[in-house]
């Protein structure tokens, strides 16, 4: 499957992924009203309303630049999902494993979003991985 813009119209396995890669990623800064508007997705993630998440593809298409490096993470995310590689990446669950994903959304995707610098606070989150897309790729999101 190749990447097609109707995958981002809704909610994505890997929206909030590429959307974490791009902040990491992005030099230019985000405009105020931008941050304003992950900001408000941020708040709500961080009081457990999942679903918010969905409102990071519309905030990612609202700076063209920010786009096309979020949607080259989406992509890269997609190939590693579909290469063979992806098994190295995913340690096996069983049913006695906990969920991770409230754990992963409060500590890896809440932070930058709330944050007032949230590209800062996502390039010091993720430190300096040598490859984000495969240290993000891990994160139960």
């Amino acid at each position: 499957m190749t990447y097609q813009e109707s995958t981002l119209s809704g909610f994505d396995l890997f929206a909030p992924k590429a959307f974490l890669i791009s902040l990491a990623r992005f030099e230019e800064p985000l405009s105020p009203e931008l941050i304003a508007e992950v900001n408000e997705v941020g708040e709500a993630l961080a009081s457990g309303e999942l679903e918010k998440a969905s409102a990071l593809i519309s905030i990612a298409q609202k700076d063209a630049a920010f786009y096309e490096d979020f949607k080259n993470a989406y992509q890269a995310l997609q190939t590693l999902d579909q290469s063979e590689e992806k098994n190295k990446f995913l340690p096996e669950l069983d049913e006695n494993t906990p969920s991770r994903q409230t754990d992963d959304y409060k500590n890896f995707l809440a932070p930058p979003l709330t944050n007032s610098n949230p590209q800062s606070m996502a390039r010091r989150l993720l430190g300096k991985a040598s490859d984000l897309v495969e240290r993000v790729y891990r994160l139960r999101f």
